[in-house]
Formats: structure tokens, sequence, C-alpha cells
């Protein structure tokens, strides 16, 4: 895989509620490929923590595109109750709330997994990441390992999504210069946001600079 390194930002929404218990994931034809990726995630993983570093593996079901090719509005939190963790570097205007001003992708995990999520990036700002990418024919897989280097915290996050599902996002991502990765369990109601300012970085070759 590819390797790219920039900064990256956090910005945490959540409200509670009861959630669903687990996210199965599928990509039709790829099967062995993602579990593959998933490794590799696994062993970058285990020499972080042998250097010391406090590390979440995160395990996706649906990867989403934002905006989608159809056109359809995007999906946004069903609550506004919570509390808002705005980033400290690299900061913008927009309200990444507002569902036409998401660019980036929508990351499903499990419950669990988001629980240890908000903990881990709770009073931390995370302000690098990493990027690994690899493409097979339409479809490209990334991990990203995002840090928050002054705490040795890192959080690796594992994409996959089709090309020709992402043009609207990625061109829209270029235009703007940054990319967002909007983390929530099953039920829309909480999100964890990493903003980061070299979209390329999450995007197919083409549109490297």
């Amino acid at each position: 895989m590819d390797d790219g390194r920039s900064d990256s930002d956090i910005n945490i929404n959540e409200s509670r509620s009861n959630m669903s218990e687990s996210v199965d994931y599928r990509i039709t034809g790829h099967d062995d490929r993602w579990e593959r990726v998933i490794d590799d995630m696994s062993t970058t993983a285990t020499e972080y923590r042998n250097a010391g570093w406090e590390t979440l593996e995160l395990h996706p079901g649906d990867i989403l595109p934002i905006p989608p090719e159809d056109g359809t509005n995007e999906t946004s939190l069903t609550s506004s109750d919570g509390t808002d963790y705005t980033p400290t570097t690299n900061d913008t205007t927009q309200n990444e709330s507002e569902p036409h001003a998401r660019t980036g992708l929508e990351i499903i995990i499990p419950d669990n997994e988001f629980s240890q999520l908000s903990d881990i990036t709770s009073n931390k700002i995370f302000d690098e990441y990493e990027s690994f990418r690899a493409e097979r024919g339409d479809i490209l897989f990334v991990v990203v390992a995002i840090k928050a280097s002054a705490d040795d915290t890192v959080v690796f996050v594992p994409l996959y999504y089709q090309s020709s599902d992402a043009q609207r996002m990625a061109q829209r991502a270029m235009t703007r210069g940054k990319i967002s990765l909007f983390v929530r369990p099953l039920n829309n109601d909480r999100q964890v946001v990493f903003s980061q300012s070299n979209p390329e970085l999450l995007l197919p070759a083409e549109f490297e600079t």
C-alpha cells in the first residue's frame, strides 16, 4: 500500500440512546482482500502498542461516500443533543453536522467499538495521520492511522469503497481541500468526526496532485 502523512482534526458530537449490538461487513468478491487489510492493520497496531502507544482498531460495517453519486440527501445525526468538541487546528467555519456541508465517508462501527472510540478520543488532540492505500480495479482499500501525537494514542480506521461510487465526494473534497471521516454506531445518533487536510491521501490515484 502507498502511504502518506498529514494533519487531522477531531470533532465529536454525542448523545445517548439504546444501540444495536453488531455490524457485519460484506464486499462482494473482495472478502479475501479485505481480510488481508484487517490483518495488516492488526500487525501495524501491534507495532505501535509494542512501542508504548495506546491503540484502537476499528472494524467497520458499511462505509458510505458523502455526498452519494445518486444525488440524494446525505444522512445526518438524528439528535442534536450532546457536546461539540471543536477542532483546535485546521479549523473551518463550516458546520459538519449540516447535511450539505458533509464531505467524506460515513463509517458505521459496532456499538462497543464506538464506546471505546468515544473514550480514547476524549480530551485529546488528533493532529497527524498516515494512510496506506491499495487499489484493486474499482475498489480502493485504505488503512488510516489517526494520531494524537502528544498522548501517544492512535486510532486505526480501515476503509473500502468503489471509486465509481465516490466521484462527487472526491471532487468536492479536492475543491475544499478537506475530507472527513464520520464514524458512528448503527443507530444514527452519535458520531466522531475526523477531518483531514490532504484529501488525496484517502482518494483514488486519479485525484493525486
